[in-house]
């Protein structure tokens, strides 16, 4: 075996030009001996090595820049980090691009479809209603700062802090939740759990061999998950840009996030559970609602200042809102009451 190689044979070996080698060393990269008579840069055996994995890191979107960072700091935290926001990145773009494929063969099928003096204002709506439907998705933030919760929100569930005690049933609510899932699994059923948080649902399944994987979009909220749950598959994600493929998932299956939507967020985030739900599936969410606009007046009435402060703070849904949004799609709602504030609805 050859104790070094030339540039040239290191570049023939990966199909690369000279100088994007001397590129990754001028970044500091690769640091090559020099022959101390002629200057000619000397690499070693680790050197190709490093080299093939820049080119990996680069060939997955990593920058030069990330790619520095791993190597100087190559723990298990700082791939995550590195990696989970290329996820994003990645994610984010094949929702923009699915958004603009779904647009263009709106536009295709007009033209076919209209005549020609009502084709262009069609078109331009279409454009219209895409752009505006991206700006919704793009513009979700976490105002409640979720990564500085995860931490305690264990222990705030459990002594069920704030003034309306909306976690009360908590426990309930998990094992209705699940076994309502359960009771569909059919063999090799694929589970998604959107808003997976700390992981209290999630391991319900995995303690019973479930094929489950949960989305959040806290990164802070998978860490205390995976802590918890070492197999639990966890993903950045969220209700408005899931990151799967049409089809995916036999169930899906959410507790206590739905409610930090508005009214516009919820009906694109059915869209989006309903694209990634396979034919027959089933939606499952345990979550703060009313079950119309009078009914939360008549709750409402009841509270204290405090405590309506704490309503107002969140989306409730409103179940007449979400059977019509599911009726669209040809979809039945079923709900179940647990308490004042929390119900649980199935939809098939």
């Amino acid at each position: 075996m050859k104790n070094y190689y030339s540039i040239n044979e290191v570049a023939n070996m990966f199909d690369i030009t000279a100088n994007k080698i001397r590129h990754y060393e001028k970044k500091g990269l690769l640091a090559p001996l020099r022959n101390v008579d002629n200057e000619y840069r000397k690499f070693t055996e680790e050197d190709i090595m490093k080299l093939q994995a820049i080119l990996l890191y680069r060939s997955v979107g990593l920058t030069i820049k990330d790619i520095k960072d791993i190597m100087l700091n190559n723990n298990s935290s700082n791939y995550l980090n590195h990696f989970n926001r290329e996820w994003q990145i990645v994610s984010n773009e094949i929702d923009r691009l699915n958004v603009v494929r779904n647009s263009l063969e709106s536009i295709i099928d007009n033209i076919y479809e209209s005549d020609e003096c009502k084709a262009d204002d069609n078109i331009l709506d279409i454009i219209k209603s895409a752009n505006e439907l991206s700006e919704i998705k793009n513009s979700w933030k976490d105002r409640w700062d979720f990564n500085s919760w995860a931490d305690s929100y264990d222990e705030s569930v459990m002594k069920d802090k704030g003034a309306l005690k909306i976690y009360e049933n908590y426990n309930l609510i998990l094992e209705n939740v699940y076994n309502l899932a359960v009771s569909s699994i059919i063999n090799d059923s694929r589970i998604l759990e959107i808003g997976v948080g700390t992981g209290n649902l999630a391991g319900k399944f995995l303690e019973n061999d479930y094929d489950i994987v949960g989305i959040d979009q806290s990164r802070e909220m998978l860490r205390v998950a995976k802590e918890k749950y070492p197999k639990l598959k966890v993903r950045l994600g969220e209700f408005l840009k899931i990151p799967y493929s049409d089809k995916c998932f036999d169930i899906i299956v959410s507790t206590y996030a739905f409610h930090h939507l508005n009214n516009d967020e919820k009906s694109i985030a059915i869209r989006e559970m309903l694209r990634v739900l396979r034919n027959n599936g089933k939606i499952i969410i345990g979550d703060l609602m009313f079950k119309d606009k009078q009914g939360e007046i008549n709750v409402v009435k009841r509270l204290s200042k405090e405590q309506i402060d704490e309503v107002r703070d969140e989306y409730y849904s409103y179940i007449d809102f979400l059977e019509a949004e599911f009726s669209k799609f040809n979809k039945e709602l079923k709900y179940k009451k647990i308490d004042e504030f929390n119900y649980i609805i199935e939809v098939n």
